[in-house]
């Protein structure tokens, strides 16, 4: 099953070219002469004049894959953080870089070898010294020292988690002098863990719960020194430098965390200070916490739901995720799936539900719905805040 965004599909999508008053056409530009990390055959790009939303960032043409493309997979257990945390990087460097101002493109400097290098460097040490001790003792069969040095490997594991996941950059670049374009500015997310899974000896995997205090605490340390390194970067040593705090989610939660704290470093400041509260949140519908922290929506959705399984009898259920800015609801998408037996059944669905979506849902925030079978999705709807109608596609 196709996996349902938790943000609107036509906002989320940060990364796409957009268009800007001060850029109208496509135009030929050339990467700053002085950056060293091309050849100078190499620095000639396009900017794209056309986009699909008019706040988001252009983008420079070839596209340039992030130096560090693949990691964030294998250091981010939660398919709904990873987006969460690259496209809501994004959406907060907008304050700092403006869209019209400034193009986008994936960070250039930080490899994967440097981010892994960080990533281990500024988390605990593992307990190699307690694993060699480990497999001697299981190599002698001794079962009373295996159990005694499991205890210390549990107790080690839970009194030093780490807490640091993942460094995520990316770049910001200005129109400087005629048709050439250099770095403006850098965007540093850092990711960082709600939950401490581990596992002695190939045992069952356990959990050490990271209360919020103590994760902020690893996170200011963790910029610090991030920023430091990323200043002996020629290139990234006189720009502002945007840091924000991730809180991931659970590994197995239907709904991404958030960012939590961010601050805008001046040029050539080797320290991070001045940090502002990130008030932002994503929550499932139905839970718990929509229900006592958002209950006039979690009523309209439970509304919405309830006239969903009066018209299908093959309805399975509604699954909701609202994006909230402060207690403001931002966006919201919905997935329903269901068993057709035909595509008639999904023609007159889609239209059911286009009404339904008018019926209950006020026109302040981003809809969107997806309609899936178990094989597929079948179509989408969508509203964006501010419109009556609602917009539809069914998939043939």
């Amino acid at each position: 099953m196709k996996r349902l965004l938790g943000i609107s599909t036509f906002l989320i999508i940060m990364l796409t070219t957009a268009c800007a008053p001060t850029f109208e056409t496509e135009e030929e530009v050339v990467q700053d002469p002085e950056d060293e990390q091309q050849p100078e055959e190499d620095q000639r790009m396009i900017v794209s004049p056309d986009s699909l939303d008019t706040n988001d960032y252009r983008m420079v043409l070839p596209y340039q894959p992030s130096a560090a493309r693949g990691t964030i997979t294998n250091q981010v257990a939660n398919r709904y953080d990873i987006d969460e945390f690259e496209q809501g990087l994004t959406r907060l460097a907008k304050n700092a870089f403006d869209p019209e101002e400034y193009l986008f493109q994936e960070g250039q400097y930080l490899g994967s070898s440097l981010v892994y290098s960080i990533i281990d460097s500024l988390n605990p040490e593992r307990p190699d010294d307690l694993q060699d001790e480990l497999d001697e003792a299981v190599d002698e069969d001794n079962d009373d020292l295996i159990e005694e040095i499991e205890e210390e490997m549990e107790d080690y594991h839970e009194e030093n988690p780490r807490v640091f996941s993942h460094v995520l950059e990316q770049n910001f670049l200005t129109r400087e002098g005629d048709n050439r374009v250099e770095l403006g500015g850098v965007a540093i997310g850092i990711a960082l863990k709600s939950e401490y899974n581990f596992s002695v000896n190939f045992g069952p995997t356990l959990n050490e719960q990271i209360e919020m205090d103590d994760m902020l605490e690893v996170g200011y340390d963790v910029s610090d020194a991030i920023l430091q390194r990323i200043r002996e970067i020629e290139e990234l040593q006189d720009v502002p430098v945007l840091v924000a705090l991730y809180r991931e989610n659970d590994r197995n939660a239907a709904v991404p965390g958030n960012f939590v704290a961010q601050s805008v470093v001046s040029p050539g400041d080797m320290l991070v200070s001045d940090w502002e509260t990130v008030d932002e949140n994503n929550v499932l519908f139905p839970s718990s916490e929509a229900e006592d922290d958002y209950y006039e929506d979690s009523e309209m959705v439970a509304e919405f739901t309830a006239d969903v399984s009066e018209y299908f009898p093959n309805y399975i259920g509604v699954i909701g995720r609202g994006f909230y800015q402060g207690d403001e609801l931002r966006s919201m998408s919905i997935n329903i799936p269901v068993e057709f037996n035909g595509s008639q059944e999904v023609v007159g669905f889609t239209q059911h539900v286009a009404s339904l979506m008018v019926e209950h849902f006020p026109p302040y925030f981003d809809l969107e719905v997806t309609i899936e079978s178990p094989s597929k999705q079948e179509s989408v709807l969508f509203r964006r805040a501010g419109d009556e109608e609602v917009t539809h596609h069914i998939y043939q």
